[in-house]
């Protein structure tokens, strides 16, 4: 294999950390949302939560454990979606570079187009 050739992810030779952070339960829900769901709902939406969460732990306990209750809650929130974007950056690259997938138009139009004319002779 020359030096410049680009190949699979194999998430088995992965460095130590890398595959410890995709271990991490849990993040299921979150991983099998679309990409638009994801950033456009889900993370506002843990955003705001995390924030009056870490409001009300500030608040309501004392000093030294107020700090490190809302230490804790952010840093689990930010491991959940470091192990969701490793996951999908994993699932992308090996998608793009494994070769499976055709950039052919013309193909793509032709199988469209005929598509369309069994969807037309159905409807009649």
């Amino acid at each position: 294999m020359s030096e410049g050739e680009v190949k699979t992810i194999d998430k088995g030779k992965l460095p130590w950390y890398y595959r410890l952070i995709l271990k991490i339960p849990g993040a299921d829900f979150v991983e099998n949302a679309s990409s638009g769901i994801f950033w456009a709902i889900i993370v506002p939406i843990f955003l705001i939560l995390e924030f009056f969460l870490n409001i009300s732990l500030l608040v309501f306990f004392p000093f030294p454990m107020n700090i490190a209750l809302a230490l804790i809650v952010p840093a689990v929130i930010l491991v959940v979606f470091l192990r969701v974007s490793l996951e999908r950056f994993i699932n992308y690259w090996n998608s793009a570079v494994d070769g499976s997938f055709e950039w052919n138009v013309d193909k793509s139009m032709v199988e469209y187009l005929e598509l369309l004319k069994k969807k037309e002779k159905k409807q009649e």
